[in-house]
Order: structure tokens, then sequence, then C-alpha cells
């Protein structure tokens, strides 16, 4: 960019950049040819369908222009854009088709030409084409905004422990008034403008959704000022309707808000400390639809909520109507796009002035290296060795697996910089508090003497916003670092839809050459159901791990670590995993140990293994099980099942890993009925989660008449542990009433023995409610027992 261009001749050359994208924008919306009006719009040069989104593309380019602007001028800053309305996608692929970014990842599908310019316009959102949304086929994106409220918590996320990046995140006035967008507010909260980078919001009020206005769009200034003066911003407004030249007043908001970043930061980098920084945020104030249509049919288009989508009716509308026809002509004609490009077969030559504010290709929005997971350094691990705990399986003793794990985290964050634990407010309570011997929970607000592992800088993010975290999370991993978010189990819940997008996301991107393979998103699902009794019904809720299960198995891996040992190796796994989406169940009251070092390995290894100290030849039944808390009542119930029936044989099975079973690992389907599950004997299964899980997992493999599921029936309430698994039929009385059904069925115990067994282990039970009714708590025997 030349250093003497006047505010006057850059507004020029933005406009002119604008100008081509707006037309680009409309053009992929309407036209399968004549892409660049070399004559009058004919019916035939309409798409067979109309399926994109024009309202929010003009409000998109515009940001996009001036964040080039900004990248031009701070040499000394990198810059990524996220889109939170993704169905403005019309508008980013405009720009990096305009850019060249296109052109320099897909070279043979998209020159920088006639060609080139025709395949991106002719194809958008079609069959086998390019997405109606941003996709991660698209480069620089890191989130696709097609459900909308998480793009201001994924971009916080990109911005930690990157003390460079500024990433502009637009916010869509639709968007914001999801509950996960209302809650990321409050990523200031959090970002150290000493050690990290930050994030600039552009809230961009059009003022309509699909059918009717938006709540800040009805809101006037001084409303929205009071609302982000509350949280902590400083507000700035560029507003269409207000501004003598627009254009000229957002490079003005931009330059201020920008500088504004770089003061804070420096402060603090010099050594102030800085509280509660007064980050920017810009209200951006234009007409939905702008530079559109202004009406059809007498019914209001631009700066109107019909201007949402395609403005006209639909494909059969524009092919049989004439004036319509002329009115979308004269639209693409009022850009002029034959003042901005130069366009043969062999290059696209664009408006010098519109060149002036393209940055260096590597500068570009679509060839960040943040956003393709090109920054990434490997992790530094523990040996599993030399923190393997020994210790005596006959009993409890020692931490629990979620305190290990705390102290594997601790380990771990002592060796690298580039880890995060996201949490909401339940460090503490999910046992993961080792962690705070070499960090802090990072804050910006004030801190007061008497508050724990509180800092400005630390690698713990707290609050109650699970979207908030989950957020931050995936913009953490996705931009090549490492992390968990930790929760209780019932609530990872309020994240699945989230999650789901995540999964979606990853599968498309795994498949893009331009993307590296990125670290895993990992999940910690502790306080698990079994042990919520103290809590009661609204905490014992495994849904997550269910809704987990149903989607691609390439992706997803859901962990069982039975012991403090098995955890260890599920969270380095975890950690050396990628284009993954994990999730560890471990409960936080779990200090019993199973597994030898390498039996441990081989069980992770495998994600199922046959246990050797509980088995024996020739079994006359096989005890499958997954969930800590259903493994030690299952030993439990072994123990007692050994002192009625000595004689009876067990082949004792653990899965670590659930989708085992679905024959995509290490073993097939035919595999793990022979080697774990036998072709013919008859099985318990005892799950922690929702027995239904495991019906559908099993489903392949005919089981129906020799098989007996075990899980959570979503009986619960404020109980003891005990009566917790009691409940849901996972107790170890009812575990020997499973068995000897079974046994009975094959003629290994006669009926009379069955009963007897029956009858003890009822009245067992029922004497354990009484007791729990009468002393509050399970008797000794129940809690504490040796093997």
């Amino acid at each position: 960019m030349q250093s003497k261009m006047t505010k006057k001749q850059e507004a020029k050359a933005l406009k002119k950049m604008t100008r081509l994208t707006n037309y680009l924008s409309v053009a992929q919306i309407f036209l399968k040819d004549n892409f660049f009006l070399e004559r009058e719009i004919q019916k035939d040069d309409i798409k067979a369908r109309l399926l994109g989104h024009w309202g929010t593309c003009p409000g998109t380019n515009f940001v996009y222009a001036q964040t080039n602007i900004q990248i031009v001028k701070n040499k000394d800053r990198d810059f990524m854009f996220i889109v939170g309305p993704g169905h403005g996608f019309p508008a980013y692929q405009a720009n990096i088709l305009m850019e060249g970014s296109l052109s320099k990842y897909y070279p043979e599908k998209i020159p920088y030409n006639k060609k080139g310019f025709a395949e991106v316009i002719e194809n958008f959102s079609t069959p086998y084409g390019y997405p109606s949304h941003l996709n991660p086929e698209a480069p620089g994106v890191i989130a696709e905004g097609g459900e909308l409220g998480y793009s201001l918590a994924i971009g916080a996320g990109s911005v930690l422990d990157n003390p460079d990046l500024i990433t502009v995140v637009e916010v869509g006035d639709g968007e914001a008034e999801t509950g996960p967008l209302a809650g990321s507010w409050n990523w200031n909260k959090f970002i150290s403008p000493k050690t990290d980078g930050v994030v600039l919001p552009v809230l961009h009020l059009n003022g309509y959704k699909i059918s009717g206005p938006t709540i800040f769009g009805r809101m006037n200034n001084s409303e929205i000022k009071k609302y982000f003066d509350g949280l902590g911003y400083k507000v700035y407004f560029i507003e269409q309707h207000k501004s003598k030249d627009v254009y000229i007043r957002g490079m003005e908001i931009f330059d201020k808000a920008v500088q504004r970043i770089k003061k804070i930061q420096e402060k603090a980098r010099a050594g102030q400390e800085i509280l509660n920084p007064e980050w920017p945020v810009i209200i951006l104030k234009t007409d939905k639809g702008w530079t559109g249509i202004e009406e059809v049919d007498g019914k209001k288009i631009a700066g109107n909520c019909h201007a949402h989508q395609i403005v006209f009716s639909d494909q059969k509308d524009l092919a049989e109507n004439e004036a319509h026809l002329k009115q979308l002509n004269d639209w693409l004609a009022s850009y002029k796009i034959d003042e901005l490009l130069k366009i043969s077969d062999e290059k696209i030559e664009l408006d010098q002035d519109i060149q002036k504010f393209i940055p260096e290709e590597h500068r570009r929005i679509g060839s960040s290296d943040y956003a393709h997971g090109e920054k990434q350094k490997d992790l530094v691990l523990p040996n599993f060795e030399e923190i393997f705990v020994e210790q005596d399986r006959v009993k409890k003793e020692g931490l629990s697996s979620m305190h290990e794990a705390g102290k594997y985290l601790r380990e771990v964050i002592a060796k690298n910089d580039n880890v995060r634990l996201f949490s909401p407010d339940e460090t503490y309570s999910n046992k993961l508090s080792a962690i705070f011997e070499v960090s802090k929970r990072q804050w910006q607000m004030p801190i007061k003497k008497f508050d724990e592992d509180f800092g400005r800088s630390g690698k713990v993010i707290e609050i109650l916003s699970e979207h908030l975290l989950f957020g931050m999370l995936w913009g953490y991993t996705l931009t090549g670092r490492y992390g968990y978010f930790a929760t209780y189990e019932a609530f990872g819940q309020i994240v699945a839809s989230m999650a789901d997008q995540y999964v979606k996301f990853i599968k498309v991107a795994r498949d893009v050459n331009f993307r590296k393979p990125v670290p895993a998103v990992n999940v910690i699902l502790s306080s698990l159901l079994e042990r919520q009794d103290h809590n009661g019904f609204s905490h014992q809720n495994p849904s997550f791990i269910s809704n987990a299960l149903d989607r691609d198995f390439d992706i997803v891996n859901v962990y069982f670590p039975a012991d403090k040992n098995i955890m260890k190796l599920a969270m380095e796994q975890t950690l050396q995993s990628k284009n993954a989406f994990n999730i560890i169940v471990a409960g936080k009251k779990m200090t019993r140990t199973w597994l030898t070092p390498n039996e441990a390995k081989i069980l992770v290894g495998q994600g199922v293994s046959e246990w050797d100290f509980l088995s024996d030849k020739n079994p006359d039944v096989v005890v499958a099980t997954a969930g800590d808390y259903a493994v030690e009542e299952t030993i439990a119930g072994i123990k007692m099942l050994r002192e009625r029936l000595p004689e009876v044989k067990i082949k004792f099975i653990n899965f670590f890993k659930l989708d085992v079973l679905a024959g995509k690992d290490q073993f097939s389907q035919e595999e793990i009925l022979e080697r774990f599950l036998t072709p013919d004997l008859p099985i318990i299964f005892n799950y922690h989660g929702y027995r239904g899980t495991i019906q559908k997992l099993l489903f392949d493999y005919n089981l129906s008449d020799r098989i007996i599921i075990n899980g959570y029936e979503e009986n619960g309430s404020t109980t003891s542990p005990f009566d917790m698994r009691a409940r849901n039929g996972l107790s170890r009385m009812h575990f020997l009433k499973d068995v000897t059904t079974q046994l009975e069925n094959t003629g290994k115990i006669d009926v009379e023995t069955k009963n007897k067994i029956h009858r003890e282990m009822d009245d067992m039970l029922a004497w354990e409610k009484d007791y729990i009714i009468k002393e509050k708590d399970d008797p000794e025997f129940i809690s504490n027992w040796e093997l």
C-alpha cells in the first residue's frame, strides 16, 4: 500500500474491493452462465435451484476489506477472520477467490483466470459443488457458522498463547441472540494482554433475521453502549446512515481499535498490570442487503428481512417474470465489474487500487498458518512406567483416577507451554487441583488476597459457560495446541450439539490437503452418575456418551479407564491423537487399581482385553464390563459368586473403548466375537451408561438370546452410592441373579440353586435398603471390601 494515499483514496480503493466482492457474492447465488455480465441476463443464465443468503454478505465483505487494510498496515501482527453467520459464505468465498487463496490451494480446479472464477460462481451451493455455508474446504476457515453462536468462543481460543494474533470475529445480530454467544462476550475476562493475542469482535447489526427484526437491531445506540460498557468493552460505532462516508468511518474505527489493542498489549508486556483491559468492540450498522435491490413488487427488500436469502421468490419467478429478471440484471450491472477486472482465459487482473489492499500471499486471511494447523509443536509427555502407581488390587487405597489425572496434567503443563485445561468451576471438584502446583486460573478481573490459584496468566480457564469453554478449546486445538474440557458428566450434554458441529468440521477437514492434522478436542467426564448420589437425579445423565457413540467412529473415541493407571494411558493417548474427538469417562472416587503396566498397555492398545486374574480356563459365562464403577461392582459380585458357587468358571472382559464393537479398530466383529464374547457362551454385560447404547453396538452380533445387558435406567435420586447401583440393576446382588439365571438356562446349575441365590440376593437388597433408610449411608462391608 502506498503510504501517501489519502483517506479518500483509500476509501475509493475499499469501495472498489467491496463492489467486486458484492458482485461475486450475488453472481454465486444466481448465475450458471454469463458470469461476467458480457450480455444482459437471460433466464437460461439462472441456476436451476437458488440456494444462498444474500442479506449478510455486504457486511461481511465490508469487514473483510477493513481487515485486509489492517493486515497491510500492521506488519507486526497476524490476523485471522471468523465469520459468525456462516450462511454468508458467498461473501467469504468471494474474498478468498479475489485475493487468490482459492487458486493457491486449488490451482488445477480454480486457476486465477476466467475459468477459475466461472468454476466458483457456477458451482456455489450446487450438488458436488461448493457448500452454502462456510466449511473446512475453504482456506482460512476454523468455524463453519452453520449452527449459530460459537464464533466468538472459537475466536477467543485461537488467540490464547498466540501473542501476535488478532482474530477479527464478525458476529451476526441474529447470532448474538443465542445463549452460547451471549455467554461468550465474557472472553475478555480471561485473555491476557501480556501472553495472549486478542479478539476484535465486530457486531454486525443489519437489523433482521429470516423473517423479523433482531433484538440488537431495535436497541438504540445508548442501550447498546450501556450493554457493552457493562461487559467491559470500549465501544465504537460504524453506521451506514450516520456517516458522511461509511468507508472512511470504517477505516478510522478499525485503526482506532487495532491501535488500542496494541497499546494495551505494549503496556502489559512492558510489565504494567492491566486490570480489566478495556478491549474494543465494533458495532457495525449497515442495511441487510446493502447495495442490493431496494424493492420487489412493492415489498421492501434492502434494509428488511426479505433481503435475507434470494430476494425473489424462486428460480421459476425469475425465469418467468421479465421484470424481475431485469431487476437482477440491473442489480448486477450496478457494480460495474468491467471497471474492476480485466478478464481473460490466461488470467484475471484486478484494478490497481484493489491490489493495494490485497495482503502479501502468506498474510492473507485465506492463507493463515494458524487456521491450517501449521503452527504446531510436539508434546513432551511423562513416561508411563515412571508414573505407574504400584498398588495392591485387593483393596481401595491411594488417590483416585481423577487425582492422578491432575498429577499427569501437572507434569504435562510443566513440560509444555501449549496445553490448557478448560473447566466450568470444577477443577477442584473433579480432583484435578494438582495442576495448580505449576499454573494458575487465568483471570483479568480483581483478585482478592484470599482468592486461591488465580493469576493474570495461567493454563486454566474457568467459567460457568460450557459453550464458551468448549469453543475456546475448539479454537485452541484447531490452531495447533492441546487441551482438555473437563466437566461433570451430566452437563457434558450442554455442548452435545456443539460437539456434533466439531466432528462434522473434522470429518471434512481431514481430507483437505492444505490442512495439517490437528490435536484432538479432549473431554473428561467425571462426577459420574454412580457417585452423584448426593446431588441427585438432575446430576445423573450419561447422554453425552450415547450421543458421541452415534457419531463417526473414525473421529470419535470414548474411553472408559477402569483404574488410575489406565486413566494415565487414556490421557497419553488422547494427547497424542490428531483429528479426533475424545471423551474420557472417569470417576473421581475410584481408587482401586487392577492391572500391571503391561496388562494396562495391552488393554489400551487393543481397546478390549481379557483380565487373566479374574478369568478361568473353559469358562461357563462371559462377564463384560465398561466403566470404572461398573467394573468395581461387578468384581465385588464375582467375589460373592465364587464364595457361593466356586465351581463356576468365568471369562472376564473389559472394554476400554466401546467403539471396538463396531469392528473398525484392531479387531473385526468376527474376531471380537471369537476372542472375547465367544460364539456360544452366555454373557452378562455391565455398563456405566444407558443399556440401549450397548444394545445398538451389539445389534449385528445376534446375541439377544444369550446376553443380559445392564446399564443406567433413569432411576436415581439423592441416595447412597450402592443404592444408585441397586436401583439400576448394577449391584453385586443383581449380578449374582443375572449369572445364575444364565447358568440355569445352560444347565450348569439347577433351578433350585438359582432360586436359592435369587432369594438370598433379594433379601440382601431389601436389608440394605432398610439399612440406608435408617443409617443414611451404606454399610461398611458394602463400601470397603477386599478381593
